[in-house]
Parts: C-alpha cells; structure tokens; sequence
C-alpha cells in the first residue's frame, strides 16, 4: 500500500481544520464505498461528546427543512438492501455495526479529536482512489505522538475495507488500542437489531446482527503488527513505541450478509482475514486498479475552470461508490448512502437525475438501475391495489420491494408522476442500448402502469381527459389538478408503450384497454394560458403571489422554513423546477419564444429550496444560449455538498445533475430518445476552454471534445 497516488487539489477532498460544526458535514463528504459496502467518514476512534447508542422517536417530517439531531457526528455503516421497520418512518436502511470503532490511549489520555491536544490535522480523500487520509500530531504530558491513518473500502474485493495506523512518538511511550466492532449504534435513533451475538475465531474478532427485518449480517475483524513492538490480543493491541521508531498497525474487516450470493459466517470470514493478512500490501493494487477503470469510462476533463472541475470529480467520485454494478435488487438512495436522511429510500432521482449519467458512460451499470424498477413490478403492483386501481402504481420513496415507504401522505398519495417516470427511465434505457431482450423484458411494466393511468385519469364530457389530485415536481402545491409535468410524462408513457408494442409485434394489453390508451394520451389535458404559454397546473394563475419581500427576508434560509405550509400550499412559490423540467427533457416543447417567455414568468416565483432545482436552470439556461447566466447557477448547484452541505449524505441526485450541466447543458449533447445521431450544440462558458469525456452512443463508445471553435468525436477502442 506504499503506492498511494501523489495528492492532486483537483482530485483530494481535504480538510485542515478541527470546527465542531463541520464535523458531520465531512463524514458525509468523505464517505468511502463499493456500492455493496458504504461508510462515512467518521474517526475510527468517535467523539466522547457524540455517543452512537442514542434512542429516541424520529417523528414523520418535511425532510427538506428538519433540523437534523446530531449536531456533532454520526457514524454510519450502509449495507444497500439491509433494511429495518421503524414503527413512524416504515422501511428503512440500517446504520449496521461499527467495523471502525477503536479506543486509543497513551498517558492515562484518550484520543479525542475535540480534546485541545490535537495539532497539524489533515484530512484527505483522493477521489481517484477513495482512500481516505488522516494525519495529526497528538500533545501528551511526555512528549508528542504523530499519527497516520489510512483506510479504504475495497472496490476489487467487495466487503473487504483496509485499515493502516502508523505512530512515531518523540519519546519512549506505550500506547494501547483497543479494536472492537461497535453494535450499540442506531439508525434514526431506533435499535434495529433484533438479535447481537459477539463472534470469536482465532485472532478474528465481530459481531452478527439480525435486523427486524431479518436480514443476518456479519462483520470480522482482526488487528496485526510488527512483532518486535506490538503485543495483540484480538482487538487489543500495546505498542511499545520508541522515539523516532515508527509503529504499524493494520486492521482488515469483512462484512457477510443473507442478502450475499455466497453468504459467509463468521468462521469462513476469519479464515478469509486470517490468509488476507499474510500480505495486506497487495490489497490496495486491485482495489485502485477497479477505480481507474471506473474514472477512465467516467471522468470528465474541463481545461479553464478547476472550481467546476474539482466539483465535478467529487460528484462522480459518489456516483460511481454509491452505484452497485452487481445487484440489481437496489437502487441508489436519495443520500447515495451517506446519511440517515431519506431513510434510505429511492426516488424519481433514479430516472431523472442518475441513470443518463450511467447510460451515457457505463450501460451496465444503467441496467442495473432500471432492472430494479422491473424487480419491484409487485410492489408497484401493491401500491395500486392499496389505493383501489388495478395496474402498478410505483413508489414515490421505494425500498427494496418496491413498496410505498413515504410516511408524508402529501407525497405518497399524489407526487404520482414517479410512475411515469419509472416508464420514460427504461423507455431511456431501451433508446440508448437498442436491446431488444430488454424492451420485452419491461413490456409488463408498460402495460401495468397503464393500466393504472386508465383507471387514475378523468374523463370529463366535452371529451377531455384529467388527472386530478396529483402533486407534480414543485411540492410547494400540494395538490392540484392536470399538472403539465405529469400529464406529459403520463402522454409519454403511454405512447412509448404503443411503441413498445408495435416494435415486437405484440402487446398485453387488451384490445379495448389499447383503444382506451389512445384516447388518453391524445385528450389528456396540458393546461394553457390563452397565449399558449404552459400552465403549471389547472388554475394555476388563481393562486396568491408569494411576497417573498416580507415573508423571506433571510435568503440564507428555505422558503419552506419560515413560512406555513398553510400559507405555502396556496401561493405560488416553487420550490424547484416543474414546467421547465418540460424542456429539459424534451427541448422540442417549446420555441426559442415560448421558452423564454415560460423562464422569466416560472423563475421569479422559483425558491430552489430543493437540491433538484439550479442545476435544471442551468441547464435550460444554457440551452437558450446564455453561457453566462447558466454559469452563475451552475455554481450554486456546484456549492451544495461543498459547501457544508453534506451533513445528513450526499445530495446525490445534483451530482448527477452536475454531469448532465457539463454534457447535456453547456455541451449540448442532444437526448438518445430525441434523435438517433450523436449531435452537440454547444455553449461553454467563456472561461473554459475545453471540454473533453467519454459517450457511450447505441453501444459504441466515443471520445468527445468540445472547444469554443466546435466539436471533435472519435471512435473509442477501450
């Protein structure tokens, strides 16, 4: 493991200073992962002020604008699928064991990083290796202890994460380390675990914890070091540490779950740790040679701005470890795995925000994605008869079955859009890949969520269709009738199921459910000004302006914050992009005109109170051709894990916004399902000089280059 990468400011996250209030903003940054296996960045050894085993009732909350608990760190270790019944927040993803947690002592000293003996503290994750970094000398009454520790989560061996702590004392001293694996944590301050057994094999030391929802996991772990000046007794290691002499301490853990093809027990883990150990030198090779591969497929090059670059590299840097290659029974969660926000749970992000990023670079991995919404056909299925439909009505926050996991009846009952949605990301899928086998194996979805729309719409008697009581993508309405965004997705995947059906020659509807298909998706309503200018809902105009002078006059704060949501249901204020979504997916929607016009009404009463929202204006704004204006909320979208935002997890759905900001916005790289050739339109901003990444184009692979003086596609044989 001598062979780390050079640190490179464009691709380290590094933190160099000690404020409590950033603590948990970093471990949400610095979180490690395989897409099997995640962790956040918390010190190995925790915070004496920050105990892991509180308990208390999380209650139901607009998660937008709760104020988290835990102002000061909380660790977290995420297995994607280990799931666990809370009695408010129904299904959600457990905060397991802790496979890092040690006590280091020295002196009668504790090591504890808010004590005021810690000096000369970095911390840093290279991004094009995912191995974190943590240096920092410690102040005893003897003489000064310098500490280096380096860890990672394998890519090449899932399951597998790599410890290493160096010491170098100024003085003779003796230090004490006490490993252990902590099963005393909460997930949302509620204890999961429905049975702990300690395990013991050899020098292997863990625990096997069942969940509520039981799922079985197991974690092993097993410390060694120089023999001449460490004395090990499973978890408990003295380091007789002289002065100048450097001490080593590498710690290997393995985690097993049921959910696991081959699942392992403790004893089949520790004869696993046991031959892993002999040569823990040779793990870190395969693991950064994963990395490469992953960053050779993904990376994005812009020459002229390393702001937007190193804000890129961390965003793709939590796409590719939160996205599991191998199992297609999960999906991405809103927190990409990096916080007890969202509960784990997955959204529309996975179509709108996430797959075009996978699609376009690593097919396979988009597969995995949309194969999921496949896999959980049943509970979609249940979802609809809950509501008394027949068809499949998908999950506006899912878990792994598939089922509704929203605990806020406001979104689960009407943010209904998410089922065509789930249609347009594999009608996406189907577009960028050309796999016939795939089209026949999504067709049931087609024809279910159909079914669903038959029976959900309205028909009124001059011939018109609606969709009533729906929310659409601005949640600050909470419920309306004909949204236009989701009576366009909902047209969409109707014709897109004709479509499906025409190209294999065959469809499970029926004929009359066909003809009734038809007629809904030529007669469902897009409600209009009398100018043409798209409504966001029927009546739209009748609700009250938002008086944003007086009602918000601290913009450091959300919207959502600081007002009712009485008050906020019934005026205008949005919290995100809704009708500009509209020509964001489907540039044809509107003329160069009508654009315009339908930006400068929406984008005023717009509070971006959501994550989802600049990065949508960026992108139109770009497409309209005003590089400037887009680069100015390219930024903001820049900012929001950066920028102490990533406390609670990462905002995963804006990083891939970010790459589909560089591609689709400032590149203009037309969508596969709106034309069959690869096109560009570019408009960069004036500073960048170039754009340079890899597409992967109807199952070809090409290396572009985009410049102010046009566009350069090459054939690429990797």
């Amino acid at each position: 493991m001598e062979d780390y990468l050079t640190p490179d400011p464009l691709w380290c996250i590094t933190q160099t200073s000690l404020a409590p209030e950033e603590t948990k903003h970093y471990e949400g940054l610095l979180t490690q992962g395989s897409g099997y296996l995640h962790l956040r960045g918390s010190y190995e050894e925790g915070l004496a002020a920050a105990p892991q085993d509180e308990t208390y009732m999380r209650m139901p909350a607009n998660v937008t604008v709760e104020v988290p608990r835990h102002p000061r760190s909380k660790a977290g270790t995420y297995l994607p699928g280990v799931t666990g019944q809370h009695p408010l927040l129904r299904e959600e993803v457990v905060n397991l064991p802790n496979p890092l947690a040690m006590t280091v002592r020295c002196q009668g000293r504790t090591l504890d990083m808010d004590s005021g003996d810690i000096f000369e503290f970095s911390r840093t994750l290279d991004l094009r290796d995912g191995v974190l970094h943590r240096r920092f000398c410690w102040r005893l009454p003897l003489g000064e202890l310098r500490c280096d520790f380096t860890r990672f989560v394998s890519q090449a061996r899932p399951g597998l994460i790599v410890q290493r702590m160096d010491f170098c004392a100024s003085s003779p001293m003796t230090v004490t380390l006490d490993a252990t694996v902590d099963e005393t944590v909460t997930t949302n301050g509620y204890c999961h675990f429905r049975t702990t057994e300690p395990c013991a094999q050899g020098q292997a030391f863990g625990v096997t914890v069942t969940t509520d929802n039981g799922d079985t996991v197991t974690l092993m772990s097993r410390c060694q070091g120089a023999p001449a000046s460490v004395s090990a007794n499973r978890g408990t290691l003295e380091l007789c540490c002289g002065a100048g002499v450097p001490v080593r301490i590498d710690r290997l853990t393995l985690v097993s779950c049921s959910r696991d093809p081959q699942p392992r027990d403790a004893q089949a883990l520790a004869a696993e740790l046991e031959t892993l150990c002999a040569a823990p030198d040779a793990l870190y090779a395969p693991h950064a040679a994963v990395w490469q591969q992953l960053w050779e497929k993904s990376g994005v090059i812009i020459r002229g701005d390393d702001q937007a670059q190193f804000a890129l590299n961390v965003s793709l840097y939590h796409l590719l470890r939160a996205a599991n290659r191998n199992d297609s029974r999960v999906a991405v969660c809103a927190k990409g795995f990096a916080g007890e926000a969202y509960f784990g749970h997955f959204f529309w992000d996975t179509e709108l925000y996430l797959l075009p990023f996978f699609l376009y670079t690593n097919p396979a991995i988009a597969r995995s994605l949309t194969r999921f919404r496949i896999g959980t056909l049943d509970g979609a299925r249940e979802n609809a008869a809950a509501y008394g439909y027949p068809g499949a009505k998908y999950a506006w926050e899912s878990s792994v079955t598939g089922a509704e996991q929203c605990p806020n009846w406001q979104y689960c009952d009407h943010e209904v859009h998410i089922t065509a949605d789930v249609v347009f990301g594999l009608w996406h899928d189907w577009k960028a890949t050309g796999d016939r086998a795939f089209l026949e194996e999504m067709l049931p979805v087609l024809t279910e969520t159909t079914r669903y729309w038959l029976a959900r719409v309205q028909h009124h008697p001059d011939g018109t269709v609606h969709l009533n009581g729906v929310m659409g993508p601005d949640e600050y309405i909470c419920m309306c009738n004909d949204s236009a965004y989701t009576n366009t997705m909902v047209r969409y995947a109707l014709r897109v199921t004709r479509e499906a059906g025409a190209l294999l020659g065959k469809s499970l509807l029926t004929a009359n459910e066909q003809e009734q298909a038809a007629y809904v998706e030529e007669h469902l309503v897009i409600p209009r000004r009398e100018d043409g200018m798209i409504w966001q809902c029927e009546a739209f105009d009748r609700y009250e302006d938002p008086d944003f002078t007086s009602l918000w006059p601290d913009r450091t704060k959300r919207f959502g914050a600081v007002v009712s949501q009485e008050r906020n249901y019934r005026t205008k204020a949005l919290k995100q992009a809704d009708v500009l979504m509209l020509p964001y997916l489907f540039p044809d929607t509107m003329d160069a005109r009508q654009l315009q016009q339908t930006y400068d009404y929406y984008y005023p009463l717009t509070t971006h109170d959501s994550s989802l929202s600049y990065i949508i204006h960026a992108i139109v704004k770009a497409r309209m051709g005003d590089a400037e204006e887009a680069y100015s909320l390219f930024e903001k979208a820049l900012a929001i894990d950066l920028d102490g935002g990533a406390a609670e997890g990462i905002h995963i759905a804006n990083c891939g916004g970010i790459w589909q900001g560089v591609v689709m916005g400032f590149c203009g790289m037309d969508w596969c399902y709106c034309r069959d050739d690869l096109h560009f339109t570019p408009h960069l901003p004036a500073h960048w000089q170039e754009v340079s990444f890899r597409i992967v184009w109807h199952g070809a692979a090409h290396r572009i280059r985009v410049t102010h003086d046009g566009v350069s596609v090459e054939e690429d044989d990797q």
